[in-house]
């Protein structure tokens, strides 16, 4: 069995100097510090390396294994990330959610985090996500169930930033959510998303020029949608969209790795990734992933803040 640690980036920036010092994400800094960090100890492998050791078993990775993993197609990833791993003679596996360098759309999960940067007070966003959601038909029985089912803390979020994110991903319905994002982003963040979106995410071209680099780009699915809360039909519809980006750009789409949104995925999501011959699949979940046959489509991977900072 092959071993190896997968490490997970979001946001990497220079955050003190940027427009948004209180986005979630790793300082420049300290990502080369990781790396410096990282290069001591760990072996890099890429991400064909990890393909072909899921599809062999006779292929060893060398000891202390890792990759380098970086999602949701920041340009972040493109101005930071990449010159440094050219200057050390690394790879990283990137994963794009392919509507936002297509569409430029601001994916609601990126709202979530602006609305999050710009207010520092996340007891009040509490307080006036449950009165929009009074406001628009949802009752005080519904809220008082939401308390009890979604407000208690996560790996890296107090319950209250826990809450508001579990709400406005998957517990209230699409319609209410975009109604409520809409409003707290112009309170807070107050600039168009379209704007946004430009600044935040890489182009097409620049994509092509990860590959070119000789860097990997897999698949993030369409919308960055939990595929374990949509129907069968939608997850199918979620991944072939993405597929057909990946050879839009000139990436694999045979033998290829896929990068669940969140973390989510189900018995379906294997089934149909088996069927459009997906060799990898990348969780949330903290771990050294032990590769083999079995459990090549649910490896784990360790968040940036596992490492030392």
């Amino acid at each position: 069995m092959n071993d190896v640690s997968i490490i997970m980036y979001h946001y990497v920036r220079p955050l003190k100097d940027s427009q948004y010092p209180g986005i979630k994400g790793l300082e420049f800094e300290k990502f080369k510090q990781q790396l410096d960090f990282v290069e001591k100890n760990y072996q890099v492998v890429t991400g064909e390396e990890l393909i072909h050791s899921a599809r062999d078993a006779d292929y060893r990775l060398p000891k202390n294994a890792c990759l380098l993993t970086f999602d949701d197609g920041y340009r972040d990833h493109f101005d930071y990330v990449l010159p440094e791993l050219l200057r050390r003679g690394l790879q990283g596996s990137f994963f794009p959610p392919a509507k936002c360098i297509t569409e430029r759309s601001l994916l609601d999960v990126n709202k979530i985090h602006y609305i999050l940067a710009t207010c520092n007070n996340s007891e009040q966003l509490v307080v006036e996500l449950e009165q929009l959601s009074l406001d628009n038909g949802i009752t005080e029985s519904d809220l008082i169930q939401y308390r009890h089912d979604a407000f208690f803390a996560s790996r890296f979020d107090s319950p209250e930033i826990a809450y508001f994110k579990r709400m406005l991903q998957f517990l209230l319905g699409e319609t209410l959510v975009q109604s409520i994002l809409e409003e707290l982003f112009q309170k807070y963040v107050k600039r168009d998303t379209v704007e946004v979106a430009d600044d935040l995410y890489m182009t097409e071209n620049e994509i092509k020029k990860l590959l070119e680099s000789g860097m990997y780009v897999g698949s993030h699915t369409y919308s960055h949608k939990w595929l374990n809360r949509i129907p069968r039909v939608a997850q199918e519809r979620e991944i072939d969209q993405s597929l057909e980006f990946l050879t839009l750009i000139g990436a694999p789409t045979r033998d290829w790795i896929m990068c669940y949104p969140y973390g989510g995925y189900n018995s379906d999501t294997l089934d149909i990734l088996e069927e459009r011959n997906c060799m990898v699949g990348l969780t949330t979940k903290p771990g050294v992933a032990s590769i083999s046959s079995q459990n090549r489509l649910e490896l784990a991977r360790y968040d940036t803040n596992d490492l030392p900072q």
